[in-house]
């Protein structure tokens, strides 16, 4: 397994130690720290200087592993599954513009989170369909691109959709197993959400294309009660070799993710 790290290129970011304009500086500290590559949070790559994030990442002789795209339901309000169809067509022509950044940046996949849209406005089903319908769309531009997305679950607190690792795995088979869409299985919101989080990942064997790293208060792995041994564990057996990915909020403060992370990660993985 290799390891990433989060950090905002743009906009501030609750899990980023860098506030977006020092983005240079972040990427300076992902390489000092011994990561492998960075995950990437935006929330409008049109926004940005393409060239000058390839420049960059160039010269810190880093790789991108995915790019985050929650922070565009955040700070504007877009879904996959909104009642507006204007908003689900923004939504996905953001995804679209996400896509297309990561093949300048080499292909790394593309996640599908809180962008999909907590839920909660319509029925559950009818938002059910909306998601799938936008799933299926998304997906197709992804396999033409060639990029793979990470479909999140996400704890019941932050989404009405998705939550346990068994319900994406369901939404998965929905799709008809598309081979460019795969699961993010994240330790928090397994944490809350999965009865076993061992034989989540048993469960999920084959379909795990990306890997959140957090404790169960958000925190640096070491810091709250998950046994981050018995993850590593159940990711070796089944066969998971992607990026495992630090995504943790700034607390106590940005600068002791700043000095802890690389070792911290580095200590389980």
């Amino acid at each position: 397994m290799k390891c990433s790290t989060s950090l905002s290129i743009q906009y501030d970011n609750s899990f980023s130690p860098f506030p977006g304009r020092e983005w240079v500086q972040g990427l300076q500290w992902v390489k000092d720290s011994g990561f492998d590559a960075v995950e990437i949070i935006v929330s409008d790559p049109e926004l940005l200087d393409w060239k000058a994030v390839q420049r960059e990442l160039g010269r810190q002789n880093l790789l991108v592993s995915t790019i985050s795209t929650g922070q565009a339901a955040v700070l504007e309000g877009l879904s996959m599954m909104a009642a507006s169809r204007e908003i689900r067509e923004a939504a996905l022509k953001r995804l679209r513009a996400d896509i297309d950044f990561a093949v300048e940046l080499g292909r790394p996949h593309v996640t599908i989170g809180l962008i999909r849209g907590r839920g909660g406005s319509l029925s559950f089903e009818m938002e059910h369909s909306l998601l799938l319908d936008s799933m299926k769309k998304i997906g197709e531009y992804a396999a033409r691109k060639d990029i793979i997305l990470n479909l999140e679950p996400i704890n019941r607190y932050e989404c009405v959709h998705l939550n346990t690792s068994l319900s994406g795995l369901a939404f998965l088979e929905e799709l008809g197993r598309p081979e460019h869409v795969g699961i993010l299985y994240d330790t928090f919101h397994s944490n809350i959400e999965d009865v076993d989080m061992a034989e989540a990942i048993r469960q999920l064997k084959g379909h795990i294309t990306n890997v959140h790293i957090a404790d169960s208060n958000r925190q640096l792995p070491g810091e709250g009660h998950i046994d981050f041994c018995v993850i590593r564990e159940a990711l070796e057996e089944s066969g998971y070799e992607g990026y495992v990915a630090l995504e943790v909020l700034n607390r106590p403060g940005g600068q002791h993710i700043v000095e802890r992370a690389g070792t911290s990660i580095r200590e389980f993985f």
